[in-house]
């Protein structure tokens, strides 16, 4: 998934320049759990509990706090906002989606320009349920997800003023976008994908984070709920939540808020959490989050459709994301974010 920076507001007054924010390592280690999940969840699937689709919640809710920080707290321009957003994520999307169609084709999970056009103009989660659809870019669909969020709370600092109505807002939309899921899926029985693959229902997993972590903010949180362990407790029960065993749309309405409450109580956690999300490995993984997360899908499907090998398919998508990272990611960022 796209990362938005892990930092944190350490001055009272709206800023405009990221070198006023400290990065918070343990917002890079939950990223990197988000990938950990996903990974686990496709190459060595755990009975039970799809760890692919919570992993992908761990992602958007920490978008949620992460979009809520830098729009409404830190007031961040919009102009800068959107570049660096293009430069973090639109040339490793590009090719990947090209190499993916040329290296892929001829094989069991080809595509053609139509699903990779849907996939570049982030439309890929209305078109693989309505138009088109390829297994080598379903992972997309959460990318276009995030990106409509951008979209939507952008325009909402722009166009609501005061903290207060922007909350209100944002809690009914979340409202309105998990009861639109719940009706979808279990009242006309749409389908997991036809429901929750789309922007009006699963952008409450984005929206209610912001909620929250703008109730702190303002300091409007319950002190109870400010515990060095409320965080850890809440991502297990939602963990929990999560199983295959709880119906579908109990997963989205119970678990998910859970998870938007834990991202946003790491701050008040004890160290054996935050230091766990810390370590080297997790904040490594956190680094590497959005290359792993392009890559691991074709590689996924081999896995899962033809019975290859799944150390020898997550070590391929390691190699390719790496390369992604180092060679196409990191120094386009980099030049776009100079010289744009």
């Amino acid at each position: 998934m796209t990362d938005i920076s892990a930092t944190r507001l350490v001055v009272s007054r709206p800023v405009a320049d990221s070198s006023a924010r400290t990065r918070l390592a343990y917002l890079d280690g939950w990223r990197g759990l988000s990938i950990a999940l996903v990974l686990i969840g496709h190459f060595f699937p755990v009975p039970g509990i799809n760890l692919g689709v919570l992993g992908v919640e761990f992602f958007f809710v920490l978008s949620g706090r992460l979009m809520a920080e830098i729009l409404f707290v830190e007031y961040y321009p919009l102009k800068k906002f959107f570049k660096r957003r293009f430069s973090r994520i639109y040339p490793a999307l590009l090719i990947f989606v090209v190499a993916a169609m040329v290296a892929l084709s001829g094989t069991f999970i080809a595509f053609k320009s139509k699903a990779a056009l849907t996939a570049l103009t982030f439309t890929y989660n209305y078109a693989g349920i309505l138009v088109t659809r390829a297994g080598a870019l379903d992972h997309i669909w959460s990318l276009c997800v995030e990106e409509h969020a951008y979209i939507i709370l952008a325009l909402i600092s722009v166009v609501v003023s005061g903290r207060s109505r922007v909350i209100m807002l944002l809690g009914a939309l979340s409202v309105l976008a998990m009861a639109n899921g719940a009706i979808s899926y279990w009242v006309l029985a749409i389908g997991y994908e036809g429901t929750y693959w789309r922007t009006d229902v699963h952008i409450a997993s984005i929206l209610l984070s912001a909620v929250l972590c703008l109730l702190k903010a303002d300091d409007r949180l319950p002190t109870l709920l400010k515990g060095p362990h409320v965080a850890l407790a809440a991502t297990v029960v939602a963990v929990l939540l999560f199983m295959a065993a709880v119906p579908t749309p109990i997963h989205y309405l119970v678990a998910v808020p859970l998870l938007a409450l834990a991202v946003n109580l790491l701050d008040f956690s004890s160290r054996y959490l935050t230091g766990f999300l810390s370590s080297l490995p997790m904040t490594m993984l956190g680094l590497w989050s959005y290359s792993l997360y392009l890559w691991q899908q074709p590689f996924y499907q081999f896995v899962d459709i033809k019975g290859s090998s799944p150390w020898l398919m997550l070590a391929a998508a390691f190699a390719c994301a790496l390369c992604s990272y180092y060679i196409i990611e990191k120094p386009a960022r980099s030049w776009l974010n100079r010289n744009w």
